[in-house]
């Protein structure tokens, strides 16, 4: 009996994961943040990472070749990335593996051991207790020390199949919004979607800011400058960066844009604003600070505990 119980104690302390990834910035971002909460937790367990957009079709279709051979067999095998759900679930097949996937997957439901996704992706039927749901995107931010350092930060999106893009009110917007702190130095960052004048805009118009494009960001720089900041502005196209602002520990305020459907995405952050969980400022330039703001979100620490429980 004490043998058994000391072999089922070390095999519990030393399962090793696999994680599967698409290379794709957001998807690499939140099984970081899995996966940093998991060895938080899990000391012991090991992991290995693969991006399956390195493989060859016949590799990713049979699991074979030197990139296979290489692998230590995997206990867990987590995947983010609708190109990787094939091979997560031939590996699980292949290695008895506990299978999970982050977002919602393109299979159905029941092929995985575990899902990990949003609350806004959940279909209105019944959700299964083989799925944990969460606040938006899990992702790091939520593990780190907020150390504000008199900062304020505005993330610009661009175009989107949910909002419209009105360029010259989103400078009017943002003016609005460094003016209603002019004690914090501001930063104000743009993303592959924003318009190519929106920052110069800005600038122009308020040259007391610091600009910086994403073409020339460097590697890491939004999880610093978000664990420094104080305020943190962002517009509600970008959904994944809504949910790492509301992990980050600062305040945060959403840049109203006119929605261009009703939709799930939209009615959240309407939500949101409408019920005081965050500061917003209007499309008519007005400020309306957070009456009940939302507590520090760490849903990948959540989604750990939880996942940790099925492995």
């Amino acid at each position: 009996m004490l043998i058994y119980t000391a072999l089922s104690l070390m095999t519990n302390f030393t399962k090793h994961w696999l994680y599967l990834h698409d290379g794709k910035p957001g998807h690499l971002n939140q099984l970081r943040g899995l996966s940093e909460a998991i060895a938080a937790k899990r000391p012991t367990h090991t992991s290995s990472w693969l991006d399956v957009t390195t493989l060859s079709l016949p590799e990713k279709l049979v699991a074979r070749g030197d990139t296979f051979r290489s692998l230590k067999t995997a206990d867990v095998i987590v995947a983010a990335g609708h190109s990787t759900h094939w091979l997560a679930l031939f590996l699980g097949k292949q290695l008895r593996a506990h299978t999970a996937v982050v977002m919602r997957p393109s299979w159905p439901l029941t092929g995985f051991d575990s899902i990990i996704m949003p609350k806004h992706d959940a279909l209105k039927t019944a959700v299964a207790a083989r799925v944990h749901l969460t606040e938006g995107a899990i992702n790091p931010l939520g593990q780190q020390n907020h150390e504000p350092s008199n900062k304020g930060l505005v993330l610009l999106g661009g175009q989107s199949k949910h909002f419209e893009w009105p360029s010259a009110q989103v400078t009017r917007q943002v003016c609005a919004i460094v003016d209603s702190q002019p004690e914090l130095k501001w930063i104000v960052a743009d993303s592959r979607r924003s318009p190519e004048r929106q920052l110069s805009d800005i600038y122009t118009a308020r040259p007391s800011v610091t600009i910086q494009r994403h073409d020339t960001c460097p590697k890491g720089w939004l999880v610093e400058h978000m664990r420094e900041a104080n305020s943190v502005w962002v517009t509600p196209d970008s959904v994944s960066m809504v949910y790492e602002a509301l992990s980050c520990g600062a305040d945060v305020g959403l840049i109203e844009l006119p929605p261009k459907a009703k939709n799930r995405i939209n009615r959240s952050m309407q939500a949101m604003i409408a019920e005081g969980k965050v500061s917003s400022v209007t499309q008519a330039c007005t400020l309306r600070l957070a009456t009940d703001p939302l507590p520090r979100l760490n849903e990948a620490e959540t989604a750990a505990t939880w996942l940790l429980s099925r492995v």
